[in-house]
C-alpha cells in the first residue's frame, strides 16, 4: 500500500537520496550558503559564484567564479587547505582556474580586489569539498600551451589515435566507408555549378520579420554548404595528395576568403556564418600547409584575421562583455570557435597569440554556463543538441588534436551524456523545454558525442541508437574512438533529477523503446534565451509517440508566432488565469528573474516524486504556484497536484495540449490519442470546472523557406495542434487542482472521499495523502 502522512518526503515510509549527478551538498546545518558580500551577481543573468559555499565538487583543480568589480581591477584569489598549505594567484579576470591538481580535502577560499574597486575589501570565506573520486582536469599554463603549439609541426589538427604515425592509413582502412561517403559528396558537390554572390541581407527596421529571418538562414545555408566542400576536400587531400581534391579546395577557400567581412556573411550580419568561414579556412589552411600558395595564403590569413577579431571584439574587446554575463547562446558557441581558431593559428598570425590568451583557457573554464557541474543544458534540449554540430564535437576534436586537452573529461562534459540519456532516450520523438521542442532529436549528433566517451553508459547510449553520425565528423573523430572497446551498461535508475537546471525525467523502463516518460520543469534558468515561459509544465511521451506536449513551432525566435504563443506560458502544460495569462509577463525572455525552483525530487524505484515552485515566475501576480507530481511505475499512473493563490480572484486554469482533439468522455474527464498511444486525464479537483479546446494558435507559425528542412531532409509541417483547458467556473482567490493521467487508458480504479478533511487519493491499491 503507498500510504504517507505527510507529502515532502514522498509517499513511502522509506525513500532513496535525491538523485543527483555532479556538484553535491553538505547538510545544511553545517553550512550557511546566505552570502551576500560583493561577489555574488548582483542581476540574475551574471554568472553565480563558484564553488558555492559547501559544495563537493566534482572537478580537480576545480572553477573559481565570482563578480566583476570593473574593468580595470585585478584579483588575488587565496585558497586555504584544512591541512594548513595556502595557495594564492593573481588575475586580471574575475575567474580562475589553476593549472594543477590539487590535494583531496577541504578548503576555504576568497578573493579581493587590487587596484581600482579595492575598497570592497575581501570577500567572504566560502567553503568546499574536492571528493577523493573528483575528475582530474588539468590545463597547463598558457605559455606552456603556447609554446608547444608554435612548435608544432602542421597538420596541427589532423585526426590523432594512439599511434600518430598511423593515423591516416588507419582512417582509410577502418574508416574506408566513411571516406567513400564523403569523396562522392565531394564529387557530387563540384560538378554543381559555383555559387553566385550570398544573399543579401534585410534590414531588420522593425522587429525580426520574416523577410529578414529568411534572408539570415539564406546566408547561412550558403556558406555553410561551401564551408564544408573546404573542409572535406581539405581533409581528404591529407589521405593521398589528390590533386583534384587540392584544385577543389583551392578554389572553395578562395572563393570564401575574398567574401566580405563587413558584408552580408560578416559578424555583425550573420555570426554563423562568418564563423564557418573563418574556421574553415583555418582548418583547411592547418591540414593543406605549403600546398596553399603565397597568394591564396596571404587572402585566406586576412580573411580569418578579420572574421576571429570581429568574434575576439564582440565578447572581450571593450568592455569584455562575456566575462560579466555568459548567458549567450551564440557568445559560448563563439568563444569555442576563438579558442580554436587560437590554437590553429598561433605562430602563424600574431594576433592569435592574443585571441589564444583570452579565449582558450577561458572558453574551457565556462563550459558551459547552461548547467553546473551535474551536466544539465537549461537552454532547450534542441540546442544542446544542435549546439554538438555548431560548436562542440567539431571544436573539441580540432582542440583536443591541436592541443592534447581533452575536454570531453570535464565534468561537466561526461554529465551532459547522462542530461542527453534521461531526456533524449534513445527513439524519442521530441526535444524538451524551449524552442524547437516539437521537432525530433537529431541523434546522429547525440551518437557522435556519446562515441567520444569511454564510460559503460556511453557505450550502452551508442549501441541503442539507430544513426549513422555525419560522415565528416566521423573522419575527424579519434581513432580509435574513446567508446570502442567498452562494455556497455545501461542506465542504472529510471529516473532522475538535475537540481542546477531544474529538470526530472521518469521513465517507466528507459531500456524499453515503448516506455512512457514524463518531463518536468522548474527551473532557475526562468524563460531566458531559447527557454519558455513554462516553469512548472510537463511533457507526456508514450509508446515512442508526444502525447501530451508543448504546443506550437520554432519558425524564428522573435517571430509573431513565437512572441503571441510559442514562448508563452499557455502554450505549454501549465497554469495560466484570466485568459491566458502567465509567467514573465513583464520581463519576457530578456531577464532570468521570473524563474522556477526544483523544491524535491525522490525515487524509490516504484514512485517518483517532484515538487516545483514556480512563484517568482509569476512576477507578483501569484502568491503562490506549486505543483506536485507523482509518477507511479507499478501502475503507469501520474498524478498532478497544483496548489495556486492569488491576492486577486482569479479564473486559474490548467492548460493541456497534444496532437489531436480531446475526446470528453464526461465532466471533468478527458482522453487523447496519438497513434497507439492513449491517456485518460481525470481532473478530481476542483469540482466546479469546465473544459474547453480548440485548435488555433494567437498568432500562426510561418516557417521561412531558408528553413523549411527537418534533420532528415523533409519540408517541416505545422500541422494542426489542440489546447484544452480545465478553468474554474468562479474567479477564486486560491484553488487546487488534482488529476490524474491513466497512460493507456486502463479504468483503474480512483477513490477519493471529501477531500478538503481526508486529502487522501487512492489509485487501485496505492494511496497518496496529499498535504497542504
Amino acid at each position: 500500500m503507498f500510504r504517507k502522512p505527510t507529502l515532502q518526503a514522498l509517499a513511502v515510509a522509506s525513500l532513496l537520496a535525491h538523485t543527483q549527478v555532479g556538484c553535491q551538498q553538505l547538510p545544511p546545518e553545517k553550512i550557511d550558503n546566505r552570502m551576500s558580500d560583493w561577489a555574488e551577481p548582483t542581476a540574475a543573468e551574471q554568472i553565480p559564484v563558484t564553488p558555492a559555499n559547501g559544495a563537493i565538487v566534482k572537478q580537480n583543480p576545480p572553477d573559481f567564479d565570482w563578480r566583476r568589480i570593473n574593468l580595470s581591477a585585478e584579483y588575488v584569489l587565496v585558497l586555504q587547505h584544512e591541512g594548513g598549505k595556502r595557495y594564492e594567484w593573481r588575475t586580471p579576470r574575475n575567474w580562475y582556474l589553476p593549472s594543477a591538481s590539487l590535494p583531496p580535502g577541504k578548503y576555504s577560499w576568497q578573493v579581493r580586489p587590487i587596484g581600482p574597486g579595492s575598497g570592497v575589501g575581501e570577500s567572504a570565506w566560502r567553503r568546499f569539498t574536492i571528493s577523493e573520486d573528483a575528475i582530474p582536469f588539468v590545463v597547463p599554463d598558457n605559455e606552456d600551451l603556447l609554446r608547444e603549439l608554435r612548435n608544432k609541426p602542421r597538420p596541427r589538427s589532423f585526426v590523432r589515435g594512439k599511434d600518430e604515425s598511423k593515423s591516416r592509413s588507419l582512417v582509410q582502412s577502418e574508416r574506408s566507408n566513411v571516406v567513400a561517403t564523403v569523396k562522392n559528396q565531394v564529387k557530387k558537390k563540384m560538378a554543381q555549378p559555383a555559387l553566385a554572390a550570398p544573399p543579401k541581407l534585410v534590414d531588420r527596421k522593425v522587429g525580426k520579420g520574416a523577410g529578414w529571418a529568411n534572408s539570415l538562414f539564406a546566408i547561412r545555408n550558403y556558406v555553410s554548404g561551401e564551408a564544408y566542400q573546404l573542409r572535406a576536400t581539405a581533409f581528404l587531400w591529407q589521405l593521398n595528395h589528390d590533386p583534384a581534391l587540392l584544385a577543389e579546395a583551392l578554389r572553395t577557400g578562395d572563393a570564401l576568403a575574398a567574401l566580405d567581412p563587413n558584408g552580408p556573411t560578416g559578424h555583425k550580419s550573420q555570426d554563423q556564418a562568418s564563423r564557418d568561414i573563418a574556421i574553415g579556412l583555418a582548418s583547411a589552411f592547418d591540414w593543406l600547409g605549403d600546398a596553399v600558395p603565397a597568394e591564396s595564403q596571404q587572402l585566406w590569413l586576412k580573411a580569418i584575421a578579420a572574421r576571429g577579431q570581429a568574434i575576439y571584439d564582440d565578447l572581450l574587446g571593450g568592455q569584455r562583455r562575456f566575462e560579466l554575463a555568459r548567458y549567450d547562446s551564440h557568445g559560448w558557441t563563439n568563444l569555442g570557435y576563438l579558442a580554436d581558431l587560437s590554437a590553429l593559428m598561433v605562430g602563424t598570425l600574431p594576433v592569435a597569440d592574443n585571441w589564444f590568451n583570452d579565449s582558450f583557457r577561458f572558453y574551457i573554464h565556462t563550459v558551459s554556463p547552461w548547467g553546473g557541474e551535474e551536466g544539465g543544458w537549461a537552454n532547450s534540449s534542441a540546442y544542446a543538441i544542435w549546439s554538438l554540430n555548431l560548436g562542440i564535437i567539431p571544436r573539441w576534436d580540432s582542440i583536443r588534436a591541436a592541443t592534447g586537452i581533452n575536454i570531453y573529461k570535464k565534468p561537466w562534459s561526461q554529465g551532459l551524456l547522462k542530461y542527453f540519456v534521461y531526456f533524449e532516450p534513445p527513439s524519442s520523438p521530441i526535444q524538451l523545454f524551449g524552442d524547437g521542442a516539437e521537432m525530433p532529436p537529431d541523434f546522429s549528433q547525440i551518437k557522435g558525442y556519446a562515441s567520444r566517451q569511454d564510460s559503460p553508459l556511453a557505450a550502452w547510449y551508442f549501441l541503442n541508437i539507430d544513426k549513422r553520425e555525419y560522415p565528416l565528423q566521423v573522419l575527424e573523430a579519434p581513432i580509435p574512438l574513446p567508446v570502442e572497446g567498452i562494455k556497455p551498461e545501461p542506465p542504472r535508475a529510471n529516473s532522475i533529477a538535475f537540481h542546477d537546471i531544474g529538470w526530472v525525467a521518469m521513465h517507466s523502463a528507459i531500456v524499453d523503446p515503448l516506455r512512457t516518460s514524463v518531463y518536468f520543469r522548474s527551473s532557475p534558468y526562468a524563460a531566458f534565451g531559447h527557454s519558455h515561459a513554462d516553469n512548472n509544465s510537463f511533457v507526456l511521451v508514450s509508446r515512442d509517440e508526444p502525447l501530451l506536449i508543448a504546443s506550437g513551432y520554432y519558425d524564428w525566435e522573435g517571430s509573431p508566432h513565437w512572441k503571441q504563443w510559442y514562448w508563452q506560458t499557455k502554450a505549454h502544460n501549465a497554469i495560466t488565469f484570466d485568459g491566458g495569462k502567465g509567467q514573465a509577463e513583464k520581463t519576457g525572455s530578456g531577464k532570468m528573474t521570473a524563474k522556477g525552483q526544483l523544491t524535491e525530487f525522490q525515487s524509490n524505484g516504484k514512485v517518483d516524486f517532484t515538487e516545483g515552485d514556480a512563484t517568482p515566475a509569476y512576477e507578483g501576480a501569484l502568491q503562490q504556484a506549486r505543483r506536485r507530481l507523482w509518477y507511479l511505475r507499478n501502475k503507469n499512473v501520474l498524478i498532478i497536484h497544483d496548489s495556486l493563490r492569488s491576492a486577486t480572484p482569479r479564473q486559474f486554469e490548467w492548460n493541456i495540449h497534444a496532437l489531436n482533439p480531446f475526446e470528453i468522455k464526461e465532466p471533468g474527464s478527458i482522453e487523447v490519442k496519438q497513434k497507439a498511444a492513449r491517456a485518460c486525464i481525470n481532473m478530481l479537483q476542483p469540482h466546479a470546472i469546465e473544459f474547453a479546446q480548440n485548435n488555433r494558435f494567437d498568432a500562426p507559425p510561418q516557417i521561412p523557406p531558408s528553413r523549411n528542412e527537418n534533420d532528415q531532409g523533409g519540408a517541416r509541417t505545422t500541422n494542426d495542434q489542440w489546447h484544452g483547458r480545465f478553468q474554474t467556473k468562479e474567479r477564486m482567490a486560491a484553488v487546487e487542482f488534482l488529476a490524474v493521467v491513466d497512460i493507456d487508458c486502463k479504468n483503474i480504479p480512483i477513490e477519493m472521499g471529501n477531500f478538503e478533511s481526508n486529502r487522501k487519493i487512492k489509485v487501485g491499491d496505492e494511496s497518496i495523502h496529499v498535504a497542504r
